[in-house]
């Protein structure tokens, strides 16, 4: 009887690994179809409302909080995920106890340290990356302290939702994320329909965010149920472990946040928000390549890397690594092509006329951003086998890299020059955390499955799309559009399985029962 209540009371974090992976990979699938179209509906909505110039302040806020995010978090988040897991929940429930308050003491202290620091340099963050006209200067003022307040708030509450992720359980906060997402979709409707403009974009967006972590922070406790909060919690011990690995951790985060976003603040030094508003147009679309991993976990595979090695199964990173890489190019590499064929399309039909600048973001991201993922599987199973002074070294190159070649290339190139740094230096950071991959795990990467094959179906739907257009001429419409996008990926995928045998059985018996790669480590 007393084992059974223990069950009940753990039955979330007693499940077996492979069943809350499983999950985590089918609500980031479910996630990314159904938030999808959003994107697609509201910005074109938001751009009418607001217009470029306000858009563009408004995407320069965003990429702000990332990096605020980025250097106060200190991948505080990351450690969890690394020290969780070696606890046993039902016997050492303290020490759990302890990361958790730890953490939440922690970014609590951070919070109100960047709060004042924003008190006393808002006007030179302001001076420096927002180039505006003088009509929008109390505009920025609102957005930029509204976001960082409310963001501020949330940080210390997502120090619950990190705990989940310690446990290796993300279902919860994917179920959730879409349904925040559609009640913030129809909510900035609402405010843009009423007239409150950008102020009301932004108060709806932080203020969603937040309940959605208040509401996650009550999931924990489910998760976890010996939860206690408090300051006798807070361990200086746990601390200095945590910062230790924290660290270390840093610069991966550091190198992949810089290759994603760095761009647009130095588009911000060194030119106005009218061209970020392009530059985001087109990185936002081609970003959600960069989706494909988190779509199908692998944000699971530090934590799962880390209980593999507790469980001496190390064997199995091997066959995680290959299966991994090869799901993601597979869905990555159809994404990047066709935003490359059909891209000056969508966005004539999508925006109008006038928006060359966000196809040449479009095309040149997108090739950067599936180079780019080419090095995520790698880092995240490496960092879960604590092998993280080396992915450190490599983030600082790739780092120190991207941030020299985006400032010189932008100031010569502008949009283009800043795309083309993403692009260098994403897939150098590819090629070195393959060489690294290979010298820690002696494991080389299947090029055959994860690369030609997917290029070589591509190459044959692309023929068939030429003889399409060849009959149809240059009169496009939606219906059109669409039908042909159906066709490539029909193709691509009949390719895929009937000419280059991508998949083998076990692929398929994986597929067939809709469980996503990280069944392999069953």
């Amino acid at each position: 009887m007393i084992c059974n209540e223990a069950d009940r009371k753990f039955k979330f974090i007693e499940e077996p690994l492979k069943e809350r992976l499983k999950k985590n990979s089918i609500t980031n699938i479910l996630y990314f179809i159904l938030t999808f179209p959003l994107l697609f509906f509201l910005t074109p909505l938001i751009l009418k409302y607001v217009g470029k110039e306000v858009y563009g302040i408004w995407v320069l806020t965003g990429t702000i909080l990332i990096f605020i995010e980025l250097f106060a978090n200190m991948q505080m988040s990351s450690s969890v995920s690394i020290l969780v897991p070696k606890f046993d929940p039902q016997k050492e429930e303290k020490d759990i106890n302890e990361i958790c308050n730890t953490l939440i003491v922690f970014y609590f202290v951070i919070s109100v340290i960047v709060g004042v620091l924003y008190l006393f340099f808002k006007n030179d963050i302001i001076s420096i990356f927002f180039k505006i006209d003088k009509q929008n200067i109390e505009t920025t003022h609102f957005i930029l302290t509204v976001s960082i307040y409310f963001f501020l708030i949330n940080f210390i509450i997502t120090g619950f939702a990190y705990l989940m992720g310690g446990f290796n359980i993300f279902y919860i906060n994917n179920i959730l994320h879409i349904i925040i997402g559609y009640i913030r979709a129809a909510l900035m409707v609402f405010v843009l329909f009423t007239g409150y403009g950008i102020k009301g974009i932004v108060i709806v967006q932080m203020t969603t965010t937040l309940f959605e972590s208040i509401i996650l922070a009550f999931f924990t406790k489910m998760v976890f149920p010996p939860l206690r909060i408090g300051f006798k919690y807070f361990s200086l011990t746990k601390l200095k472990i945590m910062l230790g690995i924290s660290i270390k951790l840093l610069f991966s985060r550091i190198a992949v946040q810089i290759n994603n976003n760095i761009d647009k603040l130095i588009l911000g030094y060194f030119l106005n928000p009218v061209i970020i508003a392009y530059y985001q147009l087109g990185s936002g679309i081609a970003k959600y390549i960069t989706s494909v991993p988190e779509m199908l976990g692998v944000s699971s595979l530090l934590p799962a890397a880390s209980e593999l090695k507790t469980k001496k199964q190390s064997e199995k990173i091997i066959i995680l690594y290959n299966r991994v890489n090869k799901y993601i190019f597979f869905i990555a590499l159809l994404l990047c092509s066709g935003f490359i064929i059909f891209g000056r399309e969508f966005i004539n039909l999508w925006l109008g006329k006038g928006y060359d600048d966000a196809y040449i973001a479009l095309t040149i991201l997108s090739i950067a951003y599936t180079l780019g993922v080419a090095g995520l599987v790698a880092m995240n199973l490496l960092n879960g086998m604590e092998k993280i002074n080396e992915t450190m070294t490599v983030s600082i190159i790739c780092a120190i890299i991207n941030i020299i070649l985006s400032v010189i290339l932008t100031k010569f190139y502008g949009l283009k020059g800043a795309a083309f740094g993403t692009l260098i230096s994403m897939g150098l950071g590819a090629i070195l955390y393959y060489i690294l991959f290979y010298k820690i795990v002696q494991s080389h990467l299947n090029l055959i499955d994860v690369l030609i094959k997917p290029l070589v179906c591509i190459l044959l739907a692309f023929v068939c799309n030429y003889f399409i257009e060849k009959q149809i001429g240059e009169n496009i419409n939606w219906i059109l559009f669409f039908g042909k996008i159906i066709i490539f990926s029909i193709i691509y995928f009949l390719m895929a399985n009937f000419v280059v045998r991508q998949f083998d059985d076990y692929d398929r018996d994986i597929i067939k029962n809709y469980i996503p790669f990280l069944k392999i480590i069953k």
